[in-house]
Formats: structure tokens, C-alpha cells, sequence
């Protein structure tokens, strides 16, 4: 019989860094959070010629990529890979690390390469900024990493990593009429920033400290809130101009409505356009699911999508399968 190894992958939302400073030894420094409901779920197993399956061209273009470097530095089995269920691309859910680092995978296993989840992400040039996704990837929950050495191509170092409330709910707000930074451009936004002041990473960090990881141990839902309400002001003086404070002008309108309902537990993950809005549980959360629906509709806001989520302590699973 012939064996196949299917793996499912989870998807994340970045919080924000700490240090954007280029003139810092130190810089970057993520926070991060592992989610439920967007994954990727891939099978492999040998075949008589390398056949990859998959209607997302540009996940089959990579996973193509990925292949030939894996041939030219390790003998492979031809094989069959089977993409039936792919993360959103390009919205800031983290779909480049976790295919990546799927499709390492169970090449990896079919051929008892033994590559581990931090060879994989150097050999393909994840995680040059970030260690959430890796992270995401092995144990899920939230995250934190301490940033990298300046000029340095390792993979920032986690320095905590704890589970996510159960009872800490999430919305998502999804703009379908555009999309996030990526690729190349996305290495030229960050060459762009020179400079930051450097009382931006005091707060950052004080934020960190002294609301978000107290407030998340103890869970004291406003204390964690606010704190990343700091963080997420400051990733917008630093990104966006003073007009624009997101990626998404419909996403920002949401986020208007938060403020004058005094909530502070929402931002923006990664480049956008995807929004994320916390609520201290479930009630609260469809209560405000409903308002933001109605606000939604009577404001005539075309393209967006909100979606309920819950954050997930763990990260991918593997198992193998006969046929």
C-alpha cells in the first residue's frame, strides 16, 4: 500500500515590533498570535514523476522552487504533492512561512532528510524578521521573539511563548478589494525606514512588559489591550503618513467606530489589509459582531468581511495516511 503524509498547517496574526531603528544593534522583535479556522492542508507520496497538484498557481510556483533547491542539494523520491486546502495569500495571516515550512516538511519525511523547521526556514529565507510563524508553525499560542543582530541571518530567537485564553475571542475584518505588501516590495518598504525615534521602542517595549505579558498571565483582558493599543499606534506613525493609518481605508473605518466605542483591543495584522478586533469573550464578541454588521451595511462599506476565529495553541499536525 502506498503511503502518504498529510500535514495541516495554522495561520497567525503579527502583532507588531518592537524596533524598526536601523541605527539599533537590535532590531525588529515580533508579537504574534497562532489562530484558528485559515490553514494549509497538504498530502505527499511517491509517484513516478514530481506532480504537484494545485489550483493556487502561485503556492504551485513555489512549492516548484522549493523542489529544485531540494533536488540540487539532496537526493529526493519523485513524489506527488497535493495542495487541498491553502491560507489566504498576501492579507497577513503568514501563508509564506507556513507552506514553506509544510512542504519542507514532508519532504523531509518521506526521505528521512531530518530537517527541522529552523533549516528549512534559513535554507528558503523565512524568517529573516520574524520568528512568530516559525514558532506558530511547532507549538502555536502567543508569541513573542526578541528580535535579531543587525546584519545577522538568523532566525530571531522566541523568548515567550504561552497559551492564548480560551475565553479571548477574535474577530477578523477582511478588505477583499485589495492586498497586503509582499515579496520585493515588501524588502523595500523596510529599507525605507531609516530612522525612528527612539522613544518609539521605550514604549514599545514598556507596553510589552508591563501590560501585554502581565495582562495575558493574569488575564486582565483592558491591561493586554491597552498596552498593545501603544504598539499598534507606533507601527502606524512608522509605516503609514499621517493621512493613511492602515493598509485598508475601509478597514480604518471599522476601526473608527472602535475608538468612539472606546474598544482598544484592535489593529492591524502585518501589512494589512487584514484587521483584527479582540474581545474579552464570547458574548461581547457576537454582541459587537452584530453592531459592526449593522455599521457595516448602513454605512454602505463594499468588500468586507468579518469572520469569528478563536486563537489556537498548537501548531501543525502530521499524520500518515494508506491507499
Amino acid at each position: 500500500m502506498e503511503k502518504r503524509i498529510r500535514i495541516s498547517t495554522p495561520s497567525r496574526i503579527h502583532l507588531g515590533f518592537l524596533e524598526l531603528d536601523n541605527s539599533s544593534e537590535r532590531i525588529f522583535g515580533s508579537i504574534g498570535l497562532t489562530i484558528s479556522k485559515f490553514e494549509n492542508i497538504i498530502e505527499i507520496s511517491k509517484n513516478k514523476k514530481f506532480q504537484i497538484i494545485s489550483d493556487n498557481q502561485n503556492a504551485k510556483k513555489r512549492i516548484e522552487e522549493m523542489v529544485k533547491i531540494l533536488k540540487e542539494n539532496y537526493k529526493i523520491h519523485r513524489c506527488k504533492i497535493e495542495i487541498l486546502k491553502t491560507i489566504p495569500q498576501h492579507i497577513g495571516l503568514g501563508s509564506g512561512t507556513q507552506l514553506t515550512l509544510a512542504i519542507g516538511s514532508l519532504i523531509s519525511e518521506l526521505n528521512n532528510l531530518n530537517l527541522n523547521p529552523k533549516i528549512i526556514s534559513s535554507m528558503f529565507g523565512r524568517g529573516l524578521r520574524s520568528g512568530i510563524g516559525i514558532q506558530s508553525f511547532e507549538s502555536g499560542g502567543f508569541i513573542v521573539d526578541c528580535g535579531k543582530q543587525k546584519r545577522s541571518n538568523s532566525i530571531p530567537p522566541v523568548f515567550f511563548n504561552s497559551k492564548w485564553p480560551k475565553e479571548w475571542k477574535i474577530i477578523l475584518v477582511f478588505d477583499n478589494s485589495t492586498v497586503g505588501v509582499s515579496g520585493k516590495n515588501e524588502t523595500q518598504e523596510f529599507k525605507k525606514i531609516a530612522t525612528t525615534h527612539p522613544k518609539i521602542c521605550k514604549e514599545n517595549c514598556k507596553a510589552l512588559l508591563m501590560q501585554i505579558l502581565p495582562g495575558l498571565m493574569e488575564k486582565k483582558f483592558y491591561v493586554f489591550t491597552k498596552g498593545l493599543r501603544i504598539i499598534q499606534e507606533n507601527m502606524s506613525k512608522v509605516f503609514y503618513s499621517s493621512k493613511k493609518k492602515y493598509t485598508s481605508h475601509k478597514v480604518e473605518k471599522i476601526f473608527k467606530f472602535l475608538i468612539k466605542k472606546k474598544i482598544s483591543g484592535f489593529g492591524q495584522t502585518s501589512w494589512g489589509p487584514t484587521g483584527f478586533i479582540f474581545c474579552e469573550n464570547k458574548k461581547k464578541r457576537n454582541e459587537l459582531f452584530s453592531e459592526l454588521e449593522h455599521f457595516i451595511k448602513l454605512n454602505n462599506i463594499q468588500d468586507i468581511f468579518l469572520e469569528k476565529i478563536d486563537g489556537r495553541n498548537s501548531g501543525y499536525k502530521k499524520k500518515s495516511l494508506t491507499e
